[in-house]
């Protein structure tokens, strides 16, 4: 096996002159190691499991949150405020302590990568950080409409407590 490296390298040209060989680029050579690609659909799964499992308790905590203002929200009602204010003001919340919650997740993941030793094999891309972060932005703020549609529909007596 020899390795060639550079931008010119033309692998049909090689192909044609030299019956006897083969080229490969270096991710069809990497997907090719054995156990490479079951490790890595492994690690996908998790991956996957963890996006799920999170937006389950992203989901849950907004809703509990939410629900814990249903008096305030019932006071809202009771003076005037139509259910769409009450949507609006509950996803923009919701989408500010998300948008807040992810910037500060991500500073303090690459302030920690900055304190790793040099030697240790750790990568975060970029821009598969901004996808996940945009992805778990958008979870937060689906489970938040769910809550505020439950808080709309409730009568504002209720809300405040003065009805069973």
């Amino acid at each position: 096996m020899i390795a060639l490296q550079g931008d010119s390298i033309e692998s049909e040209e090689i192909n044609s002159n030299y019956d006897a060989v083969e080229t490969f680029m270096k991710s069809e050579a990497v997907m090719g190691m054995p156990g490479y690609k079951e490790e890595s659909a492994t690690i996908y799964m998790m991956l996957a499991f963890l996006f799920v499992i999170s937006a389950v308790i992203i989901a849950v905590f907004f809703y509990v949150f939410i629900l814990q203002k249903t008096p305030q929200f019932g006071v809202m009602k009771a003076i005037g405020a139509s259910d769409r204010f009450i949507k609006n003001s509950i996803v923009s919340q919701v989408f500010v302590l998300s948008l807040v919650s992810i910037i500060a997740g991500i500073a303090l993941t690459y302030l920690t990568a900055l304190v790793f030793p040099e030697g240790m094999p750790f990568n975060l891309d970029f821009k598969m950080v901004l996808i996940y972060g945009a992805i778990l932005l958008i979870v937060s703020v689906l489970g938040s409409v769910i809550s505020a549609r439950q808080v709309t529909k409730i009568d504002p007596l209720t809300a405040i407590g003065r009805v069973e």
